[in-house]
């Protein structure tokens, strides 16, 4: 816990998410609590409000170092299941939730989760403990395509192909277990201006990978909406653009009427505008904030209200 996560967009953020100071909130991506703290600070004494996260240990460091005056709870467990623990604490409808996609740095910052390869530490990446895939099963153990569609489709890594061959070579000779062991095969494949750049894609696409995180938006993105009060809001921060073209899609879906091809004359679709959006362009962290946070610095906000 020696490094603690500064949250990103801070300011910004709490302008777009909060419209009712009595209402009920939701940070659905805990982290180390900065957002929260913050999202209490302007809400009256009555408002509720709600913390979710994957990671057991960060719900540990909240309890024990955030001092939050208005009736609160702290939930273990992935933000995918967001309206499911609404429900079952008798929070039918909710004022705001907030979603922060990034990876805390006390998180990304352990060598022991193996979510850098800045540091050697276990092939694990997991969120959570309860997740019984760890990086270095898909590593070891998947099909070469499987690796090789990972790469793409999740990291966008032009080298997909050789890196693959290569993890596969290398597992025959000795299991690979360390980001630093990956890390070393794939800086063999990788253009020398690129290294850094390809290492982020390769371990981001087994990251997502593991958690399953493209799927886990999409339905949280979902259930967020059907739980929203009319005038609520939802608020996303994202970090690479697979999560964003997500949000951005489902933004524009969702507070757009008619769906229906455009040959159609007549809409047969009855779908129905549910957000209004907040944000046409996303918001972007200004020049300051990068140099104080530089993992800011692919950071974007976009936000809805519901109808």
């Amino acid at each position: 816990m020696s490094t603690i996560h500064v949250p990103v967009l801070l300011k910004e953020t709490m302008q777009v998410l909060v419209s009712k100071p009595d209402g009920v909130y939701i940070d659905a991506t805990l982290g180390t609590g900065g957002h929260f703290r913050e999202l209490s600070t302007r809400l009256d004494q009555n408002a509720i409000l709600i913390g979710i996260d994957a990671d057991p240990t960060v719900i540990d460091h909240c309890k024990s170092t955030l001092n939050i005056p208005q009736k609160h709870q702290y939930i273990n467990s992935n933000f995918e299941s967001v309206k499911a623990i609404c429900f079952r604490n008798g929070y039918l409808k909710v004022d705001g939730i907030l979603m922060d996609l990034g990876l805390s740095s006390f998180a990304l910052d352990n060598p022991f989760r193996g979510l850098s390869f800045s540091a050697d530490g276990p092939l694990d990446m997991r969120f959570s403990p309860t997740i019984s895939q760890t990086a270095a099963n898909i590593i070891n153990y998947a099909d070469i395509n499987d690796l090789v569609l990972i790469f793409q489709k999740f990291g966008e890594e032009r080298f997909s192909k050789s890196i693959a061959r290569s993890i596969v070579k290398e597992r025959q000779k000795s299991p690979i277990e360390s980001t630093g062991q990956l890390a070393a095969i794939i800086k063999q494949k990788a253009q020398p201006q690129y290294v850094n750049k390809t290492l982020s894609r390769v371990f981001q696409a087994l990251r997502i990978a593991v958690n399953r995180e493209l799927d886990v938006l999409q339905k949280a993105l979902e259930d967020s909406v059907s739980i929203l009060n009319p005038e609520g809001r939802l608020a996303v921060i994202t970090y690479h653009s697979l999560e964003d073209r997500i949000v951005k899609q489902f933004f524009k879906l969702e507070s757009t009427d008619c769906i229906c091809p455009r040959e159609f004359p007549i809409c047969q679709c009855n779908h129905k505008a549910s957000l209004k959006i907040l944000t046409p362009k996303p918001i972007l962290p200004n020049k300051e904030e990068i140099i104080l946070n530089s993992r800011a610095r692919s950071a974007k906000l976009r936000a809805v209200k519901r109808l």
